[in-house]
């Protein structure tokens, strides 16, 4: 176990450990030493929740995966990056070290049921928004978001509905292979659409956006990104946003996303706005 706060943030793993390669009109080599695998289980529950968000169909079976092993990005065509798709033998490959991060593999996902490497704004920074990850070359080729109207309502973050759910209610290895996910939820309760006004971040940098405290006796983890998009803040009437936050069971914390079995807490917030407190058993 890891005493204290583990600052697991989004912000420096994506930075770090993504970038978009996602376009090869032609399947290229696999990078040296990357090896077939079979999709794991958990594939299956992060296919149909991309396919749900964007409303495109496909056959997980379809993917020819790979996996370059041992590290956590490589180099394709210039960059480093976690993962790409190429549409030719519709091939995603993927580092190892991000072949169990959700909005990484989703995001491959999204782009094979797409067919197509673009990162489009209503797919990556609209429909499945916070289910996918879309920063640095992906936010800038989707382009700069529609200005809302000057006359809708201004809202602080605490005048929004928060909540944060815990899937499968009943987390734990009997369950999705232990794997488990935290989706921060963000409502605009009025019947008019509204524009969040969120705090400022104390720097240069966007304001912070979702981000999510999960606790235990002696383990903290705390993640989240900012509002890179400003898109995230403008709500029609009763619409929802949303950051999922993805798991798993492990005999040990890997200072990241795999933690024990045990009593947790767990706190969204939505610019500095918390959710209520959740309590749940991750059961071995």
């Amino acid at each position: 176990m890891v005493r204290g706060w583990a600052r697991a943030t989004q912000l420096t793993l994506s930075l770090l450990a993504f970038a978009a390669a996602c376009r090869a009109p032609l399947d290229p080599p696999p990078p040296h030493g990357a090896e077939r695998f079979i999709a794991p289980p958990i594939y299956q529950q992060w296919w149909s929740m991309t396919s749900e968000c964007s409303g495109a169909s496909g056959s997980l079976g379809s993917i020819d995966w790979f996996v370059v092993p041992g590290v956590a990005r490589f180099e394709f065509e210039g960059q480093q990056v976690a993962g790409y798709w190429s549409r030719a033998g519709n091939r995603i490959v993927m580092a190892e070290r991000a072949m169990l991060n959700g909005t990484v593999v989703r995001h491959e996902m999204l782009h094979a049921l797409q067919r197509t490497g673009a990162h489009e704004r209503r797919a990556f920074l609209g429909r499945c928004a916070g289910v996918v990850i879309c920063i640095t070359s992906c936010l800038l080729e989707g382009g700069r978001p529609p200005v809302p109207r000057a006359a809708l309502a201004r809202l602080r973050p605490e005048e929004m509905a928060l909540d944060v759910i815990v899937e499968p209610a009943q987390p734990g290895a009997r369950a999705w292979d232990g794997h488990f996910r935290l989706t921060v939820t963000v409502r605009n309760p009025r019947r008019d659409s509204v524009v969040v006004v969120l705090p400022p971040s104390g720097d240069v940098g966007a304001p912070p956006g979702f981000s999510l405290e999960l606790s235990a006796s002696d383990l903290g983890i705390w993640s989240g990104d900012r509002a890179w998009d400003s898109a995230v803040t403008v709500f029609g009437p009763g619409e929802t946003h949303r950051a999922v936050f993805d798991f798993r069971l492990s005999r040990k914390f890997d200072g990241f996303r795999a933690v024990p079995p045990g009593k947790y807490e767990v706190l969204g917030r939505f610019g500095g706005a918390p959710t209520s407190r959740k309590q749940f058993l991750l059961e071995e």
